[in-house]
């Protein structure tokens, strides 16, 4: 039940809310003065949910407890009962935080009205509290204490603070959204708006939809106006990520609005001046790009104001360890799965890897980890390629093309190559029982077998037909 405490020298008025307060299903405690409700914090008692307050008391006033609980941090959600407070302590009161007022004489509706709307306020309170811890711990961070990733905060450091563009390189799965989260957390506009478009994940010709909106009537289906992200994006920041994708037509619109600050929607004469700080990123090489014609020099020099490199997992495997015991943590929590530990041999294995798809692929692991298999990790339950002989060797072009999701191949043969790999890992860890991982999978067994059947999965010791 939730708690009240009731400070009123009046015995009458003392025992008619100590009786409605029970009604309304509370746990009240009553005081007869405020020096009595100070006694009792002094024993270590802890503040309840709510405190009925009157103003007019012997000794100290309504208004002075309020005041010291205040100065103590231990000041309940409160509602001041009186009919006699003057203005001046009513200001003040609300300014301390009093929730509300209920002048005397007062009837019970008034009273369950004002306690129900008070504690309601104070539970939501509380929510948005808890909601917005949990937020800030599940905030992405820079993980690792190498030498590589302490020049990248220290770089972060430098140009976050300033309105100067960031292209950040390096390989997929390197972490650049996250060093572009950082860059913006640590600027002047981190209150304003935080904008991604991946230019990888969207077809071209719906890119310039997404960055410069259309009004009504541009084409068919446009029904009404729509702001585009730089719109979305003002006095804020906006994250073009895998610039290298967009088509060279699309880059000459984005470098006039990276010169002049002006966006025009599709169908539109109209100019919109916007204040958007832009920070690209991409794992292609941008200078053999401009040589080859497919991306354009000016452009580079307009976005590259800083160059950021973001380092490859295997030039920094010392964070290894520290990477492993987040994620693993993160996914034992997000799964509801009992932790287990890291035997130092499979550690060693991990930590000599090389990592072709980076701090993503060490996550994906650790998610792999998490759901499959009981007992202590050792180096002969982890899956095959972390545990081979070749896992030292440095990338070769087929990690990459495992790994990289923009390699020279089509989204679905991509998509089926990575289904066919998890698939056939959850085959390996069930002895290739099909009913036992279709179970693992949530999924029909016959749906499985044509699927075995579609990607062309065969047990490893089958014999061909």
């Amino acid at each position: 039940m939730t708690a009240v405490w009731i400070v009123e020298d009046d015995p009458t008025i003392r025992a008619n809310l100590l009786f409605q307060t029970r009604e309304l299903r509370l746990a009240p405690t009553a005081y007869e003065s405020a020096e009595q409700l100070l006694a009792t914090l002094a024993a270590k008692t802890s503040p309840p949910e709510l405190l009925l307050l009157d103003v007019r008391l012997p000794g100290l006033s309504g208004v002075d407890l309020v005041r010291e609980l205040t100065q103590r941090q231990q000041l309940p959600t409160t509602i001041i009962i009186s009919g006699e407070a003057s203005i001046s302590e009513t200001v003040e009161a609300l300014k301390l935080g009093v929730h509300d007022f209920i002048e005397k004489p007062f009837t019970e509706e008034r009273l369950a009205r004002s306690i129900r709307n008070t504690l309601q306020h104070h539970h939501l309170e509380r929510r948005v509290e808890e909601l917005t811890s949990a937020l800030e711990e599940r905030r992405p961070t820079l993980l690792g204490d190498s030498a590589p990733m302490g020049q990248l905060r220290e770089q972060i450091q430098q140009v976050a603070p300033t309105h100067a563009r960031v292209l950040i390189q390096g390989e997929s799965g390197t972490g650049k959204e996250l060093i572009a989260a950082a860059i913006h957390e640590g600027s002047p506009r981190k209150d304003a708006p935080f904008i991604k478009l991946n230019c990888a994940a969207i077809p071209n010709h719906l890119i310039e939809d997404e960055l410069f909106g259309h009004c009504k009537g541009a084409f068919t289906d446009a029904r009404q106006d729509k702001p585009g992200l730089f719109e979305e994006a003002h006095q804020g920041t906006l994250f073009l990520d895998e610039i290298g994708d967009m088509e060279v037509e699309l880059q000459g619109r984005l470098l006039r609005v990276l010169e002049d600050g002006k966006v025009r929607r599709v169908g539109e004469v109209v100019e919109r001046e916007v204040d958007v700080r832009v920070i690209a990123a991409t794992h292609a090489n941008l200078e053999q790009a401009i040589v080859e014609k497919r991306f354009r020099q000016d452009l580079y020099f307009r976005l590259a104001h800083v160059p950021i490199q973001a380092p490859a997992l295997r030039d920094h495997r010392q964070d290894v360890p520290t990477l492993l015991g987040h994620f693993l943590e993160e996914a034992y929590r997000r799964n509801r799965a009992r932790p287990r530990l890291l035997e130092a041999d499979a550690l060693d294995l991990l930590i000599s890897y090389s990592w072709p798809g980076n701090v993503r692929e060490l996550r994906a692991l650790c998610e792999r980890l998490s759901i499959l298999g009981a007992g202590p990790i050792t180096a002969e339950n982890l899956p095959e390629p972390y545990r081979t002989s070749s896992a030292t060797a440095a990338p070769t072009e087929a990690d990459k093309a495992t790994f990289e999701p923009h390699a020279p191949r089509s989204l679905r043969e991509f998509r089926a190559s990575v289904e066919k790999q998890y698939i056939e890992s959850v085959l390996e860890h069930t002895g290739w029982n099909v009913s036992a991982a279709a179970r693992i999978l949530k999924v029909q067994r016959s749906h499985l077998h044509q699927k075995l059947s579609d990607l062309g999965s065969k047990r490893p010791d089958s014999k061909p037909e």
